[in-house]
C-alpha cells in the first residue's frame, strides 16, 4: 500500500509540474512582445526602411537598432529593408490599408505630405521643443521639407545638397576667381571657352540634371516664395523669377557654357569630362563627392567646391542650398509607443551614430564634428560652407511629385534647346493645373 501511495504521489507531482511549465507568459496584447527581464511587458516596434541590408548606410542603421535594443529592456525594435522603388509602393500600400509600421523611412515634401494630411503621421514638434539639446544638433533649415502647417513630422539623418565643384588647377592656370555673381560667372565662361576648356560638365539627356541649375538660378532671383506659391497652389509658373531663370538657362546654352550636344549626353560621360580636366566646373549633388574623390581619381588635390553664384538684383540668398534631407525617419500615428520611437530618433541624431554616417561619406544632418583624419576634405569643405545656410530648398521634382516634377525638368530641357521660356512655362502651368494634386 505504501508503494502504491508513493507512486500516486509522484504521478500527481509530475502532472502539476507539467501543467505549471505549460502556463503561458503574459504578453503585451498587439505588440508581439513578451515579458522583459524587469517584469514589465516588452513592446516590439517595427521599422520599415529602404535600401539593401548590405549597403553602408543600411549597416549603420542596423547597428543603431541593435544598440537601441541593448540599451532598452522593455522595447525591441525590428527592421525590414526594401529596395527603393519597391519601398515607395510598399509604404503607400501599408498607409492606405491603415497598417503603417511604427517607424518608417521617408523622403521630404511631396512624398510625406499625403500621409501627413491624411492624419497618418505623428508630429515630433513638441518632442523637439521639450529637448533643446536634441533639436539644436541639427543644421539650420534642415526641417523645412518636413514641416506642414508649422509642425515637423520627420527627423533627418543625412542630407544631399547641390554643389558647384571646380578644378583648382584649371582656375589657377587661367587666373580665374570662383564666381560669386552671375556676371562674374559669364566672365569665367568666356575665358574658359577662349582657351578650349568646357565651362560646365553637363549631361542633360536625363533632364533632372539641367533642372538643378535652373532651380538654383530661380531661387537666387526670386527666393523661395515663388516656388512655395506653386507648391501651395497660390502662384503660377509664370512668375517673373521662373521666366528669367529660363532666359538665363538659354543664355548659358548660347554662350557654350555646356558641352556640345549636352541635351543628348548622359550624366556619366559628362562627369568623365570633369574628371579628365576637359571641363572646369560641375554642378551636382553631394553624392558626387565619392565619385570624384575615389582612390586614384585624377582630381585628387585639384578638386574644390563653392556655393552657386548669386544673381545681381535677386531676392534670393547665396546661402540657400538646393537639396533634400535624406535617410529620414517618421513615426506613424498608430505607433504603439511614441515615446520609445522618439527615443530611437534621438539615438540616430546622436554623434555616436552621426559620425558613422559621416565616415561612410555622407553629409550629415547635424553639427557633429568628424575627426579631420577620417574626413573627406571636400565633404568637410561643404560642411564648412553650410554653416551659414539659411534654408535648404527641395528639388522641384521631389516636392511636386513625379508627374509635375518631371514635366518641369522637361520644360527646362526644352528651353535650353530653344523653346521660348514664356511658351514653355505657359504649357507647364496648364499641365500643372490638370495634374497637380
Amino acid at each position: 500500500m505504501k508503494k502504491i501511495a508513493l507512486l500516486l504521489l509522484c504521478v500527481c507531482f509530475f502532472a502539476a509540474s507539467v501543467l505549471t511549465g505549460c502556463t503561458p507568459t503574459p504578453t503585451a496584447e498587439g505588440t508581439g512582445g513578451t515579458e522583459a527581464a524587469t517584469g514589465k511587458e516588452l513592446t516590439t516596434l517595427k521599422i520599415e526602411a529602404w535600401g539593401i541590408e548590405t549597403d553602408p548606410n543600411s549597416v549603420i542603421i542596423k547597428e543603431a537598432v541593435q544598440l537601441y535594443n541593448q540599451r532598452n529592456d522593455n522595447v525591441e525594435l525590428t527592421i525590414e529593408f526594401t529596395e527603393q522603388e519597391q519601398y515607395k509602393t510598399k509604404i503607400a500600400t501599408l498607409m492606405a490599408a491603415n497598417e503603417a509600421p511604427d517607424l518608417f523611412n521617408t523622403w521630404a515634401a511631396g512624398f510625406l505630405k499625403p500621409f501627413v494630411t491624411s492624419g497618418k503621421v505623428y508630429s515630433i514638434s513638441e518632442d523637439l521643443d521639450k529637448d533643446p539639446e536634441w533639436k539644436n544638433r541639427f543644421v539650420p533649415g534642415i526641417f523645412a521639407g518636413f514641416t506642414y502647417d508649422g509642425k515637423i513630422y520627420a527627423s533627418p539623418n543625412t542630407q544631399t545638397v547641390v554643389c558647384l565643384f571646380y578644378n583648382k588647377e584649371i582656375f589657377d592656370k587661367y587666373n580665374l576667381e570662383v564666381p560669386e555673381t552671375y556676371e562674374e560667372l559669364k566672365t569665367v565662361v568666356k575665358t574658359l571657352n577662349d582657351n578650349g576648356i568646357i565651362p560646365f560638365a553637363l549631361g542633360n539627356k536625363a533632364p533632372w540634371v539641367g533642372a538643378m541649375y535652373s532651380e538654383l538660378v530661380a531661387n537666387r532671383i526670386g527666393g523661395s516664395e515663388p516656388f512655395d506659391k506653386v507648391y501651395n497652389k497660390t502662384g503660377t509658373w509664370l512668375d517673373p523669377s521662373f521666366i528669367k531663370a529660363g532666359e538665363i538657362m538659354y543664355e548659358l546654352a548660347q554662350m557654350n557654357a555646356f558641352p556640345e550636344g549636352f541635351n543628348a549626353l548622359d550624366n556619366d560621360p559628362s562627369r568623365e569630362m570633369f574628371l579628365e580636366g576637359k571641363a572646369a566646373m560641375h554642378v551636382m549633388g553631394s553624392w558626387a563627392i565619392q565619385q570624384l574623390t575615389y582612390e586614384g581619381s585624377p582630381l585628387i588635390g585639384k578638386l574644390d567646391v563653392a556655393k552657386f553664384p548669386a544673381i545681381e538684383g535677386g531676392k534670393g540668398d547665396i546661402n540657400n542650398w538646393l537639396g533634400q534631407p535624406d535617410q529620414s525617419f517618421a513615426i506613424s500615428a498608430r505607433c504603439k509607443d511614441k515615446e520609445a520611437a522618439v527615443k530611437f530618433l534621438k539615438l540616430m541624431a546622436d554623434p555616436e551614430i552621426q559620425l558613422k554616417f559621416a565616415e561612410a561619406g555622407n553629409l550629415i544632418a547635424t553639427n557633429a564634428q568628424l575627426d579631420p583624419a577620417k574626413a573627406n576634405p571636400i565633404a568637410t569643405k561643404v560642411a564648412e560652407l553650410q554653416k551659414d545656410m539659411n534654408e535648404l530648398f527641395i528639388f522641384y521634382d521631389v516636392a511636386l511629385g513625379a508627374a509635375v516634377g518631371n514635366e518641369y525638368n522637361n520644360a527646362i530641357q526644352a528651353i535650353t534647346a530653344g523653346t521660348d521660356p514664356v511658351e514653355a512655362f505657359t504649357t507647364l502651368q496648364e499641365y500643372t493645373e490638370q495634374n497637380y494634386e
